[in-house]
């Protein structure tokens, strides 16, 4: 028996051969699963190359690299085995295929290839050889060895296969996005005609009629092609590329918009595509949800590569008071409290927590908050508060995987009910239409597309998509499988098997013990094969999940005493008995709510938060909190952003900044800090040290704190320099000079805008100044390479 990588992997059988190489089915010892071993001709460089490019696709319609090796001298890519046929095997035995199931196909195609051009990769090679039917019949894209960066303004190459490659590439223009929107289209012509686009004797006809002659369409073929169907194959297929779609997206979205309308059809009613722009348009123009669309999208948009992540995403939270206050909460609570100690600031949260922990849980939390709405205060209450469980319960089925990065499930497990959500809030006699229909036996799906002409899981989609969601969460919220779950291969399928398991766990929380034993023996055996789970874990699971859960509620001062889900919960945990009459315990919740304001959905007014601690007590956690960093392994720019930080929640700055000595102009210059504004600030920032004039300059060669109380004083004006006039407006303010070992390094700056307004007792002028000397002895450590 053939053998590779020292006998790990032992060849079952040969699979196919290509212009490339051979292609195995092997078995993986190690790991016990079969694989797809991709032996190539060509040297290490070709093999690395397309290791490189695979290995960042991570995506449902994607066929994943495990891994790479050297056998005999030749290159071989380990791949995901995917059992299924390929689609031209699928056309050759079966012919063309129905319209609206060649659309679907190709949708998924269209989405595979829509994350590669997202990812800055080009395929170049599309065609029916190249992508894989799985056993759901999901396409999966494969063999990006001859891929390229998009954007290229080199001439291009005559790569690829007649009768699929654009025209452009045989006329070495620079070759883009474009190519494989073309190489698609001639795909999807295949499909629904059961024949190539461009047919020919040889090679050289073929390209010259893709080249030089008009396109029959689909239609004059096939008559079950409708006229606007046509219409979108024939813009894929322009031979000019400015006039195709530009991009894999752009097209998805116009067969999706097809597709949609044939649904519709068949349902009978509906508009998706009209029901998912009238959700976009009131998010973006009425008054009650932009603030929760802007920050999502603001938190999204911070990219893996921004080196200064931690303070884009610090000053997007604090813009925010209550979900600053209700972050913090929940990070200082008993299932974030192993880091031991109390944080007291988002950007130590985010420090010893992680970036994507304190994103996952504030666009979680935002969408928490934000989804209250007194006409249907009851129905969206108890929306809200299944969501947020089901986020949970993603989440611990994570843990319990032993996965890494699970934090992520929180936000994938919530999203799942997004469509339901929004639907509640903004459609609410279609909602309870949909309700009726559940009533009388239909499934949700049926129902939702019935009345809305999408499902919520599309509706849900669409809304993450315009709020920029990473692709691995927007797979998350798509449906699974039906039948068996296969072991989950990469981060983005092991998301979206927890986020349908958490989701398909919350219903069981209301059922009668006999109907959720039954349901959760019926879950442990579909889920045998990629975890061997117990009936009987699943239900710890769900009780434990309920559990933390209520104490989140806790946490945050929601009172859900009226609320169905939440008492279910509780019966659930043992809190609250099944017997009309029986006495009720208190729970977790409860007992915090002796100590912790309320919050009520039901209420459009939000009462004060617990924030309105004395800022003396708020400034010495900050302290403490720094002293705990100070004697770890810890950036400097961290610590100081965990100051200003500091500085600014507690004491209700309008701006705080750090200024330091730029020796090539002999100034001191803004770095970073928190408040409106903030980056138009800094770079006017500018203090030259030249001589003593203004009250800045006096500060650092005295190395004299300065309290102003207001600009405007005759006695003090003229010593406000001009460049502060013109960047701030800010008319109190207060200076704390850095100074080491003599010599000056910068500054802390903090202000607020009224004259008058900026009260600083004794106490809290002591522990400011404390601050100030924490910034000083890291930045002392860090000079001596501590």
């Amino acid at each position: 028996m053939k053998e590779f990588g020292g006998g790990r992997f032992k060849v079952v059988k040969e699979l196919g051969q290509g212009a490339q190489g051979l292609v195995f089915l092997a078995n993986d010892t190690q790991l016990d699963r079969l694989v797809a071993i991709k032996v190539l001709h060509s040297h290490s460089v070709e093999c690395t190359h397309e290791a490189k490019v695979v290995s960042q696709l991570q995506h449902p319609n994607i066929v994943a690299l495990h891994d790479t090796l050297v056998s005999n001298g030749h290159p071989c890519l380990i791949f995901e085995y995917v059992k299924g046929q390929t689609l031209a095997q699928c056309l050759d035995t079966k012919g063309a295929m129905q319209p609206v199931r060649a659309v679907e196909i190709i949708c998924g195609v269209l989405e595979g290839l829509a994350y590669a051009h997202s990812q800055g990769l080009i395929h170049r090679d599309i065609k029916p050889h190249n992508v894989m039917l799985d056993e759901q019949d999901r396409p999966r894209l494969m063999d990006f060895g001859i891929a390229a960066k998009r954007g290229s303004k080199e001439p291009g190459e005559m790569i690829g296969t007649a009768g699929y490659m654009a025209p452009e590439m045989m006329q070495n223009l620079p070759v883009d996005a474009e190519a494989d929107v073309f190489a698609v289209g001639m795909t999807l012509y295949q499909m629904l005609t059961g024949r190539p686009a461009a047919e020919g004797e040889s090679v050289y006809t073929i390209l010259h009629r893709v080249a030089n002659e008009p396109f029959v369409p689909p239609s004059s073929l096939k008559e079950c092609v409708d006229e606007k169907l046509d219409h979108l194959v024939m813009v894929a297929l322009f031979k000019n590329p400015q006039e195709r779609y530009n991009d894999a997206h752009s097209m998805l979205l116009a067969l999706r918009e097809w597709l949609g309308g044939q649904h519709v059809q068949e349902g009978g009613e509906g508009s998706g595509n009209s029901t998912l722009d009238f959700l976009l348009r009131r998010m973006r123009h009425t008054a009650d949800f932009p603030a929760l669309s802007q920050a999502v999208t603001a938190i999204n948009k911070i990219s893996e590569g921004d080196a200064e992540r931690l303070q884009v995403l610090s000053e997007v939270i604090l813009q925010d008071f209550s979900l600053t206050n209700k972050l913090l909460r929940i990070v200082n609570s008993a299932s974030y409290g192993h880091f031991g100690g109390t944080i007291s600031t988002i950007s130590r949260a985010i420090v010893i927590l992680g970036f994507d922990a304190i994103r996952n849980l504030a666009i979680t939390l935002l969408l928490f908050e934000h989804m209250h709405n007194k006409a249907q205060a009851s129905a969206l209450r108890d929306a809200v508060l299944s969501a947020f469980f089901g986020g949970i319960l993603s989440r611990e089925l994570g843990k319990k995987s032993g996965a890494r990065d699970v934090e992520e499930g929180l936000i994938c497990g919530m999203f799942t009910a997004l469509g339901k959500l929004l639907t509640v809030y903004y459609f609410h006699e279609e909602n309870i239409e949909i309700n009726k229909r559940l009533q009388a036996g239909s499934n949700e799906d049926i129902a939702s597309v019935q009345v809305l002409g999408l499902s919520f899981r599309e509706l849900g989609i669409g809304v993450a998509q315009s709020w920029n969601f990473p692709e691995r969460i927007i797979a998350s919220m798509r449906h699974l499988p039906e039948g068996v779950i296969k072991p989950p291969q990469n981060q983005t399928e092991r998301l979206r098997l927890f986020a349908n398991l958490g989701a398909d766990l919350v219903p069981l929380a209301q059922m009668s013990k006999p109907d959720a034993g039954r349901a959760l023996i019926e879950m442990e055996k579909r889920l045998k094969p990629a975890y061997a789970w117990s009936a009987r874990e699943l239900g710890d699971l769900l009780k434990e999940a309920a559990q933390m859960y209520l104490s989140y509620l806790g946490i945050l001062g929601v009172d859900t005493r009226q609320s169905d889900f939440a008492n279910q919960l509780r019966v659930l945990t043992g809190v609250l008995s099944e017997k009309a009459n029986a006495p009720q315990v208190a729970d977790t919740m409860d007992r915090a709510q002796l100590h912790t304001r309320q919050f009520d959905l039901e209420s459009e007014v939000v009462p004060p938060d617990e924030a309105l601690v004395p800022a003396a007590e708020s400034l010495a956690a900050g302290v403490q909190d720094i002293t705990n960093t100070l004697v770890t392994s810890f950036k400097l720019n961290d610590l100081l952003r965990i100051i200003l930080e500091t500085m600014y929640r507690s004491m209700g700055f309008e701006h705080v900044l750090i200024a330091t000595r730029d020796p090539k102009k002999n100034q001191i210059v803004g770095r970073f800090g928190f408040g409106a504004d903030i980056g138009d600030i800094i770079p006017r920032f500018q203090i030259s040290l030249d001589k003593a004039v203004d009250v800045f300059q006096v500060a650092m060669e005295r190395n004299a704190d300065i309290f102003i109380e207001d600009i405007n004083v005759e006695s003090i004006k003229s010593r406000v320099p001009s460049w502060y006039r013109s960047a701030l407006a800010s008319q109190t303010f207060i200076i704390f000079p850095l100074v080491l070992e003599k010599r000056t390094i910068g500054l802390l700056y903090a202000d607020k805008t009224k004259a008058g307004d900026l009260k600083i007792a004794g106490k809290e002028l002591n522990l400011l100044k404390t601050l100030r000397n924490q910034a000083l002895l890291a930045i002392r450590q860090k000079q001596m390479g501590l």
